[in-house]
């Protein structure tokens, strides 16, 4: 394939990219002085209805929202979190909402989400007793502004007939680096039929939630975050084809081959890969050296593969209005562009004295004429 052909391809990949698609919501509502992870104290003992913590009204958000989105971690099931959203007028109440949808894992992990008039005015959340059992803490790690029509993937036909994706849009057994199959993890199937595309370029985001500390947790947040992309906010599958936990395991999202649904609008051709965790102040979880190791070799193998160029690798906030993939991770984006695109030099092979091979006898006379004449030098020297 030509150079001209290949710029050529990648423009109407990247035209195409425009086209609608589904996205990450990036309406998030600002609470002065109180960043994300936003942490709520809960104390056993307390009366129904009491309220552990209140978030202040948020700056008024970016744009018009219908649609509230929240994840975190709540150890203690016995809390409701309740939203109120500002009226109108100056001298019209707040109005409280409850969540149309709640999903809480074992472990802790929650979404919900909260249907209210379409609007563009403050919020608040609280959070209230309902049976607390335990001192602990919510831990809210995003809360996300959308309108619902804005927020869904394209609709496709549908078929009565179950949909088994075809194998040749996954990723090859024969890729350079190990994966961990969606079989593996306990993968969900698609609700819908998958759009097949060229991966063209790929973008760098951070999950902005658990830091993952084991394999079993990192298995668990894959299964966390399919059920809130799939039952939360009603894509047909999880957003991205690779996620990274940070013992640099790769899990696989979606097929390779397929549209994501990763960044707003910027989905056809372009391949998501997630780290897990947050990186961004004030969390600033650690991107791990087998992490980075994992993300390169992904990145090597869509330039070798895809002949994906030097310009299409992307950070989220590169293509669309976030903080993503957070500022920690974001300033070692062009250090990975580096060792993903900088060809490599060849290193030394290291040899061990022990297994050459023993010296000819021409080489011991050699030897020893030199050790002699070290030994004895030349007269005329000096």
């Amino acid at each position: 394939m030509t150079a001209r052909l290949r710029t050529a391809l990648l423009s109407l990949s990247l035209l195409a990219s425009f086209l609608p698609g589904a996205a990450y919501a990036e309406n998030i509502p600002v609470f002065t002085g109180l960043p994300y992870p936003i942490t709520g104290k809960l104390s056993a003992g307390q009366k129904e209805g009491f309220v552990f913590f209140n978030t202040p009204f948020s700056e008024p958000p970016s744009a018009d929202y219908d649609t509230v989105f929240l994840q975190g971690e709540m150890p203690d099931p016995g809390v409701t979190l309740q939203l109120a959203v500002k009226g109108s007028y100056f001298f019209s109440p707040a109005s409280n909402y409850a969540s149309e949808a709640f999903r809480r894992f074992p472990n802790g992990r929650f979404w919900a989400r909260y249907r209210v008039p379409a609007t563009r005015q403050p919020l608040k959340i609280s959070m209230v007793n309902r049976d607390v059992k335990t001192n602990s803490s919510v831990i809210i790690y995003e809360a996300e502004l959308t309108l619902d029509a804005d927020s869904k993937e394209e609709p496709l036909p549908q078929s009565t007939a179950p949909y088994v994706a075809a194998p040749e849009l996954f990723l090859p057994d024969s890729a350079p680096f190990k994966v961990i199959r969606r079989a593996d993890w306990q993968a969900a199937p698609p609700t819908q039929p998958y759009t097949p595309h060229e991966p063209r370029y790929f973008t760098l985001h951070h999950t902005a939630a658990h830091y993952p500390g084991t394999y079993k947790e990192a298995v668990a947040e894959m299964q966390f975050i399919q059920d809130f992309h799939q039952n939360g906010r009603g894509w047909i599958d999880i957003a991205y084809h690779f996620l990274i936990d940070p013992a640099g395991n790769i899990f696989e999202g979606r097929p390779i081959k397929v549209l994501g649904a990763h960044v707003k609008n910027r989905n056809t051709a372009n391949i998501g890969i997630s780290i897990m965790g947050d990186y961004h102040p004030p969390k600033s979880n650690l991107f791990t050296p087998a992490s980075q190791d994992s993300f390169v070799a992904i990145g090597r193998y869509l330039r070798d593969t895809y002949e994906v160029p030097v310009s299409s690798f992307y950070a989220h906030r590169d293509i669309g209005d976030t903080t993503c993939p957070g500022d920690d991770l974001y300033a070692k984006k062009e250090f990975l562009r580096g060792l993903i695109f900088t060809p490599q030099e060849p290193q030394p092979v290291p040899v061990d004295p022990a297994a050459a091979p023993p010296p000819t006898p021409a080489q011991e006379q050699s030897l020893r004429q030199l050790m002699q004449f070290l030994n004895n030098p030349c007269p005329y020297r000096g």
